[in-house]
């Protein structure tokens, strides 16, 4: 029941709304992901059709609202700690469906180790050094200001039928073409260029901004137009195909590769980065700790966090059901018992970085994959020091590696849940419990939906790819990590190019700080550009254009919402696609 005096913020209304929201985003996200390499914040759509439907039955407020923008946006949150890793195990070879049991209690468990470990962090990073978290105050203004205003969904709207209808001419009917490509020859150079028409990845590129949008661009003109034609000149086998599949086959074949070693420096930039925000927080999290139920009572419900032993309880669950899942692949009681204590630990750190770097960049632009590249490293070797079998390490060091990338997705999107109702004075606890709930919930479904967008359209790179297969950055790169630890087969000098292009950067950075500059270099970004398909850098570099040259700033709040609305009807059209590739309909259907 509604204490007397409460505001109406949880309820079964907005609880049910929110856990619809999850589960449809979540599935958007995850096309989107495999798609293109970047997931975007849900929250805002979220909110704006928390405000159109519950506003259709009556007043709901503001903190309502923002109860069904945490669940909701839990969903996106999983669907990016699960595509960044699991479909690796499908690109290893031996497995052509992703296990259900696997990846739901592993989805659970990084979602419990995620938005419960953040609750120690919310006062240092929120409250006391009150990072920006630019999603978590936009998606408060648009709360505050659409209050019950259901025109405010027009945008959104008109956005999702623009991108549906685009998908699904190119997808059901061929038409209009799904990218723009040229290649050819300068000499002995191959040159190539693409850029994929694709309403989802320009509204990715609206919505990151020019800075994010241009440095992914970086990295894919580096890899394209320098690193492919320099490569070209020294390699036989490029002079024997057509330009565009010499171009394809560098790309695959070892520019991916520079981007590795990019994101294992740009993974410790992070880290070295942060070490004294995460240190202060280490320290409030345990005067936090020692306070306990005493100083609980006297907080005013603004404050009120879920209690710490609820928040043990939960990381305990985690960490068993980690061990459980641990002993049925065959690892063994000690080792079983090892990871699993491994997982909460670096948990813990993994959301601290997430956390902080969503406070300064925002949740879409949070490279957690970079921290995540960095433990299935150490996993790897540590399991391959130990004498695992290669296909048992390999697959427990993805799966280790499942858990903190999921953890540190979810710690991102609650810590800017938790911003945004800092800015609405609401009730922490109502928030943790419904972020908890989303993410437990898309958990169950997560599985399903990967095995439908793999089934349908295939991994680029492997023999399942099909027209239109899903590119699949992150998940590629995990695997081709995990390869090298156990097979040796690393190209460690393409990787050390990498290394040194991204030191380069980093270096380019500090000089840039210590000058005052605004405008600065983030490695990973430039990394993430190295490994993705030139045709979708392009796209997502257009899109910030067009949101550079567009509306003035006072209509960006709409400019957004369209944008929000490309992403969200192409990636449904997309899941509505592959579920009828997946029944058996031969597409295009003309």
């Amino acid at each position: 029941m509604q204490a007397v005096g409460t505001p109406r913020e949880f309820t079964l209304r907005g609880a049910l709304l929110g856990i619809a929201l999850a589960l449809v985003l979540g599935a958007a996200n995850a096309y989107l992901g495999l798609y293109g390499g970047l997931t975007v914040s849900a929250s805002i759509p979220a909110a704006v059709v928390a405000m159109a439907v519950l506003g259709a039955f009556g007043e709901a407020s503001a903190l309502e609202n923002n109860v069904v923008q945490t669940i909701a946006s839990a969903g996106e949150a999983v669907a990016a700690g699960a595509i960044f890793t699991f479909p690796a195990l499908i690109i290893l070879g031996g497995m052509t469906r992703l296990p259900y049991v696997e990846v739901t209690l592993l989805c659970a468990v990084g979602s419990l180790l995620g938005s419960l470990l953040v609750i120690f962090l919310r006062r240092p990073y929120v409250v006391e050094e009150r990072l920006p978290f630019p999603e978590g105050r936009a998606c408060a203004e648009v709360l505050r200001a659409g209050e019950a205003r259901r025109e405010q969904a027009r945008p959104l709207f008109w956005g999702g039928l623009g991108g549906a209808l685009v998908k699904a001419g190119q997808g059901l009917l061929d038409m209009p073409a799904a990218q723009f490509a040229a290649a050819g020859r300068i000499g002995k150079a191959v040159l190539a260029g693409s850029m994929n028409l694709s309403p989802a990845l320009f509204g990715v590129g609206y919505i990151v901004g020019i800075r994010i949008a241009s440095l992914v661009f970086l990295g894919g003109a580096i890899g394209w137009w320098i690193g492919i034609p320099t490569l070209s000149l020294y390699r036989r086998t490029s002079a024997a195909l057509p330009a565009a599949e010499a171009a394809a086959a560098l790309w695959s074949g070892d520019i991916r590769y520079m981007g590795v070693g990019a994101m294992l420096v740009g993974g410790v930039v992070t880290l070295w980065q942060l070490a004294g925000p995460i240190g202060r927080a280490l320290r409030s999290s345990v005067a936090l700790a020692r306070a306990g139920r005493v100083a609980a009572r006297h907080q005013p419900r603004e404050e009120t966090d879920i209690a710490p032993i609820v928040v043990a309880w939960g990381v305990l669950l985690g960490g068993v059901l980690a061990f459980a899942v641990c002993l049925l692949l065959g690892a063994g009681w000690a080792l079983s018992a090892g990871l699993a204590l491994m997982l909460v630990v670096v948990g813990f750190f993994a959301a601290a970085v997430a956390g902080y770097l969503t406070g300064i960049v925002g949740s879409s632009n949070s490279p957690v994959s970079g921290v995540t590249v960095i433990v299935l490293l150490l996993v790897a070797a540590a399991l391959r020091w130990l004498g695992a079998p290669s296909a048992l390490g390999a697959r427990l060091s993805l799966l280790a590696a499942s858990v903190i990338c999921t953890a540190a997705a979810m710690a991102g999107d609650s810590l800017h849940d938790l911003a945004t109702g800092f800015h609405l004075r609401a009730t922490p606890r109502a928030l943790e419990t419904a972020v908890t709930l989303g993410a437990l919930v898309s958990a169950l479904v997560m599985a399903p939906v990967l095995n439908l967008l793999i089934q349908a359209y295939g991994i680029a790179g492997t023999a399942s790819a099909k027209a239109g297969a899903l590119a699949a950055p992150q998940a590629f790169l995990m695997a081709k990590v995990v390869e090298g630890v156990f097979v040796g087969d690393l190209p460690l000098k393409t990787i050390g190019a990498g290394v040194l292009l991204a030191l380069a950067l980093a270096a380019g950075d500090e000089l840039l700080r210590r000058r005052g500059w605004s405008w600065r270099i983030a490695v990973m970004p430039v990394a993430l550009g190295l490994y993705l398909p030139l045709g979708v850098s392009t796209a997502i570099f257009t899109g910030a254009l067009l949101g550079l040259a567009g509306a003035p700033e006072d209509a960006r709040p709409r400019g957004l919402l369209l944008a929000a609305g490309l992403v969200a009807g192409e990636a449904l059209a997309g899941v509505f696609i592959g579920v009828l590739v997946t029944a058996g309909l031969r597409v295009p259907l003309f």
